[in-house]
């Protein structure tokens, strides 16, 4: 069976399909909930700590570049493999047979892909939770709708 997912420059992407959302870097919610800490152990006694805290990610915010590594579409997910040759990983929804994600302590998570044509894809990722979210609702809802249709017929 032919698949349409591959590996690409990112300048040969397709233009279709509606962003539905992308994982980045940088944490935002996690940032500011430290710069907030920060700014309450400015009025304790732990206020040198305070400091170190807010300027650290005062940072962070500010002068670290967030780099988007996944972005989903409708209709596929783009892969950034960041490896200096502006390369991707264009995986089309309906191109995927099984799919896992599995956990690492020391590494980032590891999403497990099987292709329609029985081709394995492994790739390291952030934001395990958004991922489950979008993999759940697109693949295992094709399949779902396959298999219901499959029982009609």
């Amino acid at each position: 069976m032919n698949v349409k997912s591959k590996i690409l420059k990112t300048r040969n992407l397709p233009k279709d399909g509606k962003k539905l959302d992308s994982i980045g870097t940088k944490p935002y919610m996690i940032i500011c909930i430290c710069i907030v800490l920060g700014f309450f152990l400015l009025f304790t006694r732990f206020y040198l700590f305070g400091i170190v805290l807010v300027i650290l990610f005062l940072y962070y915010l500010l002068f670290v570049k967030n780099v988007v590594l996944i972005e989903f579409y409708d209709q596929y997910a783009v892969f950034y493999l960041n490896n200096g040759n502006e390369e991707c990983f264009l995986l089309f929804w309906n191109d995927i047979l099984k799919w896992n994600i599995s956990e690492s302590r020391n590494d980032l998570d590891e999403l497990h892909i099987v292709l329609k044509n029985r081709e394995h894809v492994d790739l390291k990722c952030l934001g395990k939770k958004k991922i489950k979210r979008w993999f759940s609702q697109f693949v295992d809802d094709e399949k779902t709708k396959k298999e219901l249709h499959e029982q009609h017929i």
